[in-house]
């Protein structure tokens, strides 16, 4: 089966607009189907004959209409299959500007992730909705588009046993046999895409309370005790937001539900938001520091979007980033306000790393793009939209100040509330609030794809000092020609200068292609660091002299900047604008670097040369890096060792887990990985064995030395495992295994009922990342796709395909090429020119960097630390 060319995106009539949904459906999970009856009131012009309207796979049974006249008959019902409508043509045309339609439906309950879906956990069956982007339509016959605003009265009738969750609070229930009929209270004025319903074996936890609001976490029965820390967090941002917006909370109530079966991270329905399990059940004596930090950042980026985005709505899907980058923004800041010992915007450098990555490729794309089909918005949501313009919209913040950007907001929504909104809107408001014109500055960093490399050159004359910047686009290939570089931003730069006494900033808006900064006395200017607490989008690639003054004062710069340096001298190595020896000498400067998250920084990259080229090195070179590797950060793991400390602190533990991942993981170190297959048999038998940061690289590093005894252990635990984060770990450890007769094995669970649909695709990207298992999982998705494609779901199937490139030779490249023009992801046609882009560039980095770590190796064969 292939799947169809994603059809226009059908824009409906502008003079048709809905007002009031009413819904009454039949929803039983053991069944495959529902049934449907819609009530819409709307307004429409006098002489309409005929009325469009989004629909997908719904069988109409029934319609007809009423206006100012009475009765209305339908006299036809026409399908528009490649535009997803259907026109309700009239007997008459209509008399007044009001109209009632009468639909009657029946639909199948998906098996796709998406409209009203099958979702199990277990035996048990549940219905659950993902709406967003242009899924309503699949669900109930509507104006599924994000400007068209309704309010929604919906009962649903379900089996005496199950429960119903939606956007409202329950206004009441009644029973009939062995049948419950539900009714909701009636919403305020809805985008399609924000309407919500689960249906199943539910429970819930008690509520919480956020002044008036309640807040609630529903589950799927057996999981209470994994509720705490999620009402714990979701009451702390909301009693934020509510600070920052100087709105209160506009729905009501607040029900956070874990669905077990969800293709994204969370969903933000007004009132009924919708989560992956484990991004919002932990287990609070196992759970990871990492994994608070992501179930912490997810409440708070989806109860941010209850005001920007469910109160106030983008007008269309090109305006999406609006919504998705401003709540990632305010999610960190949130979080850091509440938790300020985490240090959130270290975890932001990480997801930015993602965005600077995508958009240093040729086929990168704007941050406002216009959509024209479903598949172009739903492909829309990628680490450009998210984090880059959460990059954006904080610099913007920085550069205009907190106080004024924030009066701003609040004016932006209060203007729109209940309404759509553009982006020209709220430069407007918050030009209007800080007496700055916003929008020449910021439509640049937009509407435009890519983002400035900065050349910083220190220049002495005499006693004054000053920098040289130079401006162009950062690619990540060495073989754009020049007139494509020859791009300009306005920078809001911000430089930090150290000399004799504290640290200083400078700041400049940099708009033309060079410029000067003056530095002041030479003798008082150590060092400059051109993108302090790395605020800014943009890469700065210091000169020689500047580097080596920054690589042997690294505990002089900030968290953040050591992070961008890592970052940005790796970003220069694959772009052939930085030597790959500079960026080793950095790495071997952090071999006693205290803050995991500088070292997790260093691990994507040191992962990539073990696994792209270090194999292709002279075994006398390959042994060599492994040891040099280990040389550097393992003198710290001997200082940590495997047990935790007593009263040790959280980012302690972290570390040890990031350098179990670089010794054990990247290098190999013959000595970790025996202590690690020792540790694991312990874990295995009893869960509180390892520390808990510890228990991920375990498991992973478990499995690389394990065989089919280990396998079938994993297994079962995967099966009755105790929280999601344990689920999730033994899952992709499934995919970390060796041997070729238990890759193939894990490839047949794809199939079946142990790996749910959500997971089908991040087990795939994990043997894809295994080098044993990456050929065999990429001949699986070939011989087996018409049984796999109807797993992968619409919204993940680019991750699959940007995982690619881990093939690494030119003939898996045109095979890629070819399998998908046969097989097209409507979703994911940007994401296939990225990776074949992709593989180009691994090529010919392999080839550069091959040569150099060779030679590196050579002069440096004495493996040790270099301290600072």
């Amino acid at each position: 089966m292939h799947r169809l060319q994603s059809p226009a995106m059908k824009r409906l009539s502008t003079d048709v607009r809905p007002e009031h949904y009413a819904l009454e459906l039949v929803v039983d999970p053991r069944r495959d189907d529902f049934r449907g009856r819609l009530t819409l009131r709307l307004q429409a012009p006098p002489g309409t004959s005929s009325l469009e309207l989004h629909s997908v796979d719904l069988k109409i049974e029934e319609a007809s209409a009423e206006d100012s006249r009475g009765d209305l008959a339908v006299s036809r019902v026409v399908e528009h299959a490649g535009h997803e409508t259907i026109e309700l043509r009239l007997a008459r045309p209509l008399e007044g500007d009001r109209a009632t339609v009468h639909l009657r439906y029946r639909g199948p309950l998906r098996r796709d992730l998406r409209g009203l879906y099958l979702a199990r956990s277990g035996e048990r069956r549940y219905a659950a909705t993902q709406l967003e982007a242009t899924d309503a339509r699949r669900m109930f016959p509507c104006f599924d588009e994000p400007d068209k605003k309704a309010r929604f009265a919906l009962t649903v009738q379900i089996p005496k046993g199950a429960r119903a969750v939606s956007n409202g609070a329950i206004a009441g229930e009644t029973l009939r046999g062995t049948r419950k009929t539900v009714r909701f209270r009636e919403t305020p004025p809805l985008s399609t895409y924000l309407v919500a319903l689960v249906v199943g074996d539910l429970e819930c936890s008690r509520a919480r309370r956020c002044g008036k609001t309640p807040i609630r976490v529903w589950h799927v029965p057996g999981k209470s005790h994994l509720t705490s820390f999620a009402l714990e967090a979701a009451v702390a941002s909301l009693e934020r937001l509510e600070r920052y917006f100087g709105l209160a909370y506009p729905y009501g109530k607040l029900d956070l539900i874990a669905v077990p079966d969800f293709e994204f991270g969370a969903m933000e329905n007004a009132g009924a938001v919708t989560f992956r399990e484990s991004l919002l059940l932990v287990d609070p004596t196992t759970v990871t520091l990492g994994e608070r930090k992501r179930v912490a950042e997810v409440i708070a980026h989806e109860l941010a979007h209850m005001w920007f985005g469910d109160l106030v709505t983008m007008a269309w899907w090109d305006d999406l980033w609006l919504n998705e980058a401003f709540a990632t923004w305010m999610a960190f800041s949130i979080v850091d306000d509440w938790k300020p010992e985490w240090e959130m915007w270290l975890d932001f450098q990480h997801h930015r790393a993602a965005a600077f990555a995508l958009d240093g490729l040729k086929n990168t794309h704007p941050i406002y793009v216009e959509v024209a089909s479903p598949g172009e918005a739903t492909e829309n949501f990628d680490a450009i939209t998210y984090e880059k313009g959460a990059s954006v919209v904080r610099m913007l913040e920085h550069w205009l100040g907190a106080a004024k950007f924030k009066k701003g907001v609040r004016s932006y929504i209060r203007a729109h509330r209940e309404g759509n909104a553009r982006a020209a809107d709220l430069w407007r408001a918050l030009g209007k609030a800080s007496g700055t014109a916003v929008a020449p500055m910021v439509r640049a960093w937009i509407e435009r794809p890519g983002f400035p490399l900065v050349s910083v050159k220190r220049v002495d004359r005499g006693k004054r000092a000053w920098l040289d910047l130079e401006q162009e686009r950062f690619f990540a290939s060495a073989r754009v020609p020049d007139e494509a570089r020859r791009e300009r931003w306005p920078i809001p730069a911000v430089l930090r200068v150290r000399g004799r006494g504290a640290p200083r900033q400078l700041r400049k808006l940099v708009t033309a292609r060079r410029a000067k900064i003056e530095l002041g006395n030479a003798a008082d200017v150590r060092w400059v660091y051109a993108n302090a607490d790395e605020g800014g989008f943009y890469r700065p690639l210091h000169d020689a002299a500047l580097l080596d003054t920054l690589v042997h004062e690294l505990d002089k710069l900030t968290p953040a900047e050591r992070m961008g340096l890592v970052g940005h001298q790796w970003a220069g190595v694959r772009a052939g604008r930085a030597p790959l020896g500079d960026f080793l000498s950095l790495i071997a400067g952090l071999g006693d670097e205290p803050r995991h998250e500088i070292l997790e920084a260093a691990l994507g990259p040191l992962h990539w040369l073990a696994d792209q080229v270090e194999p292709q090195l002279a075994p006398v070179d390959s042994a060599a890096y492994r040891l040099w590797l280990s040389a550097v950060f393992k003198p710290a793991w001997r200082e940590l060792g495997w047990q935790a400390r007593p009263r040790e602190g959280d980012p302690e533990r972290a570390r040890r887990a990031v350098l179990l991942r670089l010794i054990g993981g990247a290098a190999e170190d013959t000595e970790l990985l025996e202590q690690a297959d020792s540790l694991i048999e312990g874990y295995l038998r009893d869960r509180s064995a390892l520390e808990a940061n510890l228990a991920g690289p375990t498991v992973e590093l478990g499995a690389r030395l394990g065989g089919k005894r280990r396998y079938e252990t994993y297994l079962r635990i995967m099966r009755k495992a105790r929280t999601p984060q344990e689920r999730t770990r033994f899952e992709l450890g499934l995919g970390s295994f060796r041997d070729p007769a238990l890759v193939l094995r894990t490839l047949e669970l794809l199939l079946g009922d142990d790996v749910p649909t959500q997971d089908v695709v991040p087990l795939l990207m994990r043997m894809l990342a295994n080098p044993a298992g990456r050929e065999a999982a990429w001949s699986f998705i070939q011989r087996r796709w018409d049984a796999l494609e109807p797993r992968i779901s619409t919204g993940l199937a680019p991750r699959l395909v940007t995982a690619l490139p881990a093939l690494q030779t030119k003939e898996y490249r045109a095979q890629v090429a070819a399998f998908f023009k046969a097989h097209p992801l409507p979703s994911a046609t940007r994401a296939l020119k990225q990776a074949l882009e992709t593989f180009a560039l691994d090529a010919e980095l392999r080839r550069r960097a091959t040569r150099e770590l060779a030679r590196w190796l050579a002069q440096h064969s004495r493996p040790g630390r270099t301290r600072r």
